[in-house]
C-alpha cells in the first residue's frame, strides 16, 4: 500500500514540472513582451510668448456708394427724341445727356427773344432821345432808365425770357457732374419713367464705403484712421481708405455708422459692390499668443508650455482677439510669462506632464 502511494505521488510531481516552468517563464517576462517599455515622446511645435503692443483689427461688411453721385430725372414727361451716351460712359460736366421732344419750348424761346429784342431797341431809343450822345443804360440817371424800363416793359419781356429758357431747359437733361452713366434703361422714341431716375452719374475714381461698429468698438476709431477694404469679389486685392465720418448716433440694434474714403486706383471698383472693411490699431502691454496655443481642457481655455522637456499645462482667459492671435490673462494654475516657450502644434490631444519631442516653428 505504501509503495502505491509513493508512486502516486512521484507521477503527480512529474506532471506539475512544466506547469511550474511555465509560470516561471511568465513571472520574469521575456525581451519581445517587456512590461516595462517606454511610450515614444510626442511630436511638438511652438515659439516664445511674447509681451508688447497687441494690433487689434475691427472687421465689418459694407457698401461701396459713389463719393459724388447724381439721380437725374426730367422735370416734364414728353417722348426722349434723343439720347446721347450709355451706361458705363465717362460724361463731363455740363454736357447734353438726353433731350426730350421740345419744339414747342424752342418756339416760345424764339418768341420771347424776339420780344426781348424789341422792347430793348425801344427802350435804347427813349435813352437816345433822352440825352444827347447816350448809348447806353449806363449813361443816363438811374431814375430815367427806371421809367423807361416801366415805360417799354423791359423788365417783363426779361422775365419772359428767362422763363421760357427755364422750360426750355427742362426738356435736356445735363450732367450735374462728371462721372460715369449708370441705370439708364429708357430708349429713344419713349417716355421716361416717371417712378424712377432716368440715369444715375456716379465719379467712380473715389468711393465711400458704408459700414456699421459695434458701440463698444466705436472708442478705437478716429476721423483720418487707414482702413484696409477688400471686395468679396476679388478677395485678394486690397485697397486703402481713410475714415471720414463717424455717425455720432447709436441704431436700435446698437451699432453705429461709419464712411471711409477709398481710392480707386486700378479702376475696379463698381457701385454697390460688397466690400469687407478691417481697421487696425494697436493696443499696448499684452501677453500675446497664437490662436493655436489655446485649447479646452475641461471647458477651460489652457495654454501648453515646457517645462523640463515635458508638457505643462496653464489656465487661461483671453482678452483680446484679432485674426491670427490673442491676448490672455493667466488664472489658477500655471505661470506663464514673456519669452516663455508654448506649444503650438500637437496639442489638441495633449495631457499634462507628457514627454516631448519639440521644435521652434516658424512665425
Amino acid at each position: 500500500m505504501k509503495n502505491l502511494i509513493y508512486c502516486l505521488l512521484v507521477v503527480f510531481m512529474v506532471c506539475c514540472l512544466p506547469s511550474c516552468k511555465k509560470k516561471a517563464d511568465s513571472k520574469f517576462g521575456n525581451k519581445l513582451g517587456d512590461i516595462g517599455a517606454k511610450a515614444d515622446p510626442i511630436r511638438t511645435e511652438g515659439q516664445l510668448i511674447e509681451f508688447g503692443d497687441f494690433p487689434i483689427e475691427l472687421v465689418s461688411n459694407g457698401k461701396l456708394e459713389g463719393f459724388h453721385k447724381a439721380s437725374l430725372k426730367f422735370r416734364n414727361s414728353e417722348k426722349v427724341v434723343k439720347i446721347y451716351c450709355q451706361n458705363g460712359d465717362w460724361i463731363e460736366s455740363g454736357k447734353l445727356i438726353a433731350e426730350l421732344d421740345n419744339q414747342m419750348e424752342k418756339m416760345d424761346l424764339e418768341r420771347a427773344r424776339l420780344r426781348r429784342e424789341r422792347v430793348r431797341l425801344e427802350r435804347l431809343a427813349l435813352i437816345v432821345g433822352h440825352q444827347i450822345g447816350a448809348k447806353n443804360p449806363e449813361d443816363i440817371p438811374a431814375e430815367a432808365l427806371k421809367r423807361f424800363n416801366m415805360q417799354t416793359g423791359f423788365e417783363e419781356a426779361e422775365l419772359d425770357y428767362q422763363q421760357a429758357l427755364i422750360r426750355y431747359d427742362y426738356t435736356r437733361l445735363m450732367a450735374p457732374i462728371s462721372g460715369r452713366v449708370a441705370s439708364l434703361e429708357c430708349k429713344e422714341q419713349n417716355f421716361p419713367a416717371g417712378d424712377k431716375p432716368f440715369c444715375l452719374i456716379i465719379n467712380d475714381k473715389e468711393f465711400e464705403v458704408v459700414f456699421t461698429v459695434m458701440e463698444n468698438e466705436i472708442g478705437a476709431l478716429r476721423v483720418g484712421q487707414e482702413v484696409t477694404i477688400k471686395p468679396f469679389a476679388m478677395d485678394s486685392v486690397n485697397y486703402t481708405g481713410r475714415i471720414a465720418e463717424i455717425n455720432p448716433l447709436i441704431d436700435e440694434h446698437g451699432n453705429v455708422t461709419v464712411k471711409a474714403r477709398v481710392p480707386n486706383s486700378n479702376g475696379k471698383l463698381v457701385e454697390g459692390m460688397n466690400v469687407k472693411a478691417l481697421i487696425r490699431d494697436k493696443v499696448p502691454g499684452g501677453l500675446i499668443v497664437p490662436k493655436e496655443a489655446v485649447v479646452l481642457r475641461n471647458n477651460q481655455q489652457v495654454v501648453f508650455s515646457i517645462l523640463n522637456g515635458r508638457s505643462y499645462w496653464n489656465y487661461v482667459l483671453t482678452d483680446l482677439e484679432n485674426s491670427s492671435s490673442y491676448t490672455i490673462r493667466v488664472v489658477k494654475e500655471g505661470i506663464l510669462k514673456a519669452g516663455d516657450t508654448i506649444i503650438t502644434k500637437g496639442n489638441l490631444n495633449l495631457a499634462n506632464d507628457a514627454e516631448l519631442e519639440f521644435k521652434f516653428n516658424s512665425k
